[in-house]
């Protein structure tokens, strides 16, 4: 489909014997939220890291804002510098302060000055909430903090496209919002994102489309408010039965 911000056709990836997806097929409009949900395994996070190549698909097509990612010619890391991506485990660098892990990139990447680099960092930190954590080290930080300070160090690289893995998973109950809120925020400017996530609320709130994954396989594909609100597939309301029950900020996964 011309004009997709992320267009994903006949995607395959197996790990030796193992199939992990089996022929995904996505498109991403620019400006859309697309979540991601389903049960650990289903290969969630397998077709997002195959977005930006992390992963090398094991056959299919992945096309970037026109930039089709799986060519054998492309150069791979010019592609990656417009695709943001955030891990569930923050990555930051622990020996260096939070603005050095946002200008580092953007120094030996985008080949910015200094002083550009730190202006673009300083604003993302303030997009973020944590103006005041400029010089802090990594261990100084929360696990929410430090996931914001991730979230501000992609934003930093000027990406067209954010991926999203399970961005709070990892974090205590009481820290989710804030990352959730930034999220909401980049939603609300317009940023294309797509995000594997468990938090069904945001994914229904926030969410243009949301895609059901199980067994490899893209089992249910619509607009939040049907595919979680009014599942039709029975596996999607088998597994949305137990991860909305009896909330859904409790444990986030029901295998």
């Amino acid at each position: 489909m011309s004009g997709a911000a992320v267009e994903i056709t006949g995607l395959c990836k197996s790990f030796g014997p193992l199939e992990v997806l089996k022929g995904i097929d996505l498109t991403v409009l620019p400006g859309e939220v697309v979540c991601i949900i389903g049960p650990s395994g289903s290969g969630k996070s397998t077709m997002l890291r195959c977005v930006n190549i992390l992963e090398e698909p094991t056959a299919g097509k992945v096309v970037v804002n026109g930039t089709e990612l799986t060519d054998p010619d492309v150069d791979i890391d010019s592609a990656r510098t417009k695709i943001g991506m955030v891990f569930q485990s923050f990555n930051l660098f622990s020996h260096l302060s939070v603005i050095n892990n946002l200008t580092v990139a953007q120094r030996k990447v985008l080949k910015r000055g200094e002083k550009e680099a730190q202006e673009k960092a300083l604003h993302n930190l303030e997009r973020v909430g944590l103006s005041d954590k400029v010089n802090a080290m990594p261990a100084q930080l929360s696990g929410g903090q430090q996931q914001r300070v991730a979230i501000a160090r992609a934003l930093s690289m000027d990406p067209e496209v954010m991926l999203f893995d399970e961005p709070t998973s990892a974090l205590d109950p009481e820290l989710v919002g804030d990352v959730l809120g930034v999220m909401r925020q980049l939603a609300d400017e317009g940023m294309t994102m797509l995000i594997v996530t468990h938090e069904m609320q945001f994914a229904r709130e926030v969410a243009d489309k949301v895609i059901f994954m199980d067994g490899g396989y893209v089992v249910e594909e619509g607009p939040a408010a049907d595919v979680i609100g009014n599942p039709q597939e029975d596996r999607t309301k088998s597994f949305l039965a137990r991860v909305l029950d009896p909330i859904h900020h409790g444990p986030s996964d029901p295998e």
